[in-house]
């Protein structure tokens, strides 16, 4: 994520690309989700990011959340830069992910709802970037996948691995721990016993959550 937010985008294509890559690894939002999130949805110095089908979002079963962004200063200056960019030419209801005119390769200032195909054009605008600037093409579900396993890996308790689920709208810690996260029993296990020995106390609600969570994974291993 370093190298690609270090990437050159000299076009304005190619910061909206490199932009959204981004984006798309600090939320861990979905695709479709991303290319319908109005500005006004949008809080980049809050990192929060207001994923509501009243305001036009595209989320999976229609389902309401809001998604804050990692705190990773160098990949949120990527973001920051392409939202005041994009802000000074369209409307809080204009697309973060904005169209570009055919025309003239400008944002376009007409469009006012998100095509069938707008999350094919976003994959297209995204391969394009990357063999552009000699990377490796990652498909945007790659960078949501990318997003968990960095929030699962600087978890440092149950409570932490559940924020991380609840961020990226999973209905349960089991659905993200069984599709997305690497981190196994004794690693968690490790980590919350390094917090007890540093002197740091656990909630009794949060060790019986980890108790849960390690009873839930043993069942799905002898299955």
């Amino acid at each position: 994520m370093q190298a690609i937010a270090a990437s050159p985008a000299s076009s304005i294509s190619e910061r909206r690309a490199r932009a959204a890559v981004v984006f798309l690894f600090l939320s861990g939002m979905r695709i479709g989700a991303f290319v319908s999130l109005p500005l006004q949805a949008v809080d980049i110095k809050g990192r929060k990011v207001i994923q509501y089908p009243s305001l036009g979002v595209r989320t999976k079963n229609r389902k309401n959340g809001i998604t804050y962004l990692f705190d990773i200063p160098e990949l949120l200056r990527v973001v920051k830069e392409w939202d005041d960019e994009v802000r000074e030419v369209l409307p809080p209801t204009g697309f973060w992910f904005a169209l570009l005119s055919p025309e003239n390769g400008q944002i376009d200032l007409n469009v006012s709802s998100v095509g069938e195909h707008r999350s094919t054009l976003a994959r297209r605008s995204i391969k394009e970037f990357f063999e552009s600037a000699n990377l490796t093409y990652h498909s945007p579900h790659k960078f949501r996948h990318g997003h968990i396993q960095y929030g699962a890996a600087h978890s440092k308790t149950v409570a932490d691995f559940k924020a991380v689920s609840m961020n990226v709208m999973h209905a349960s810690m089991e659905i993200t721990d069984e599709f997305y996260s690497n981190l196994n029993d004794g690693e968690l296990e490790n980590r919350i016993r390094f917090l007890n020995k540093s002197g740091q106390n656990l909630e009794d609600s949060e060790l019986e959550l980890f108790r849960q969570f390690l009873e839930w994974k043993k069942k799905l291993i002898t299955k």
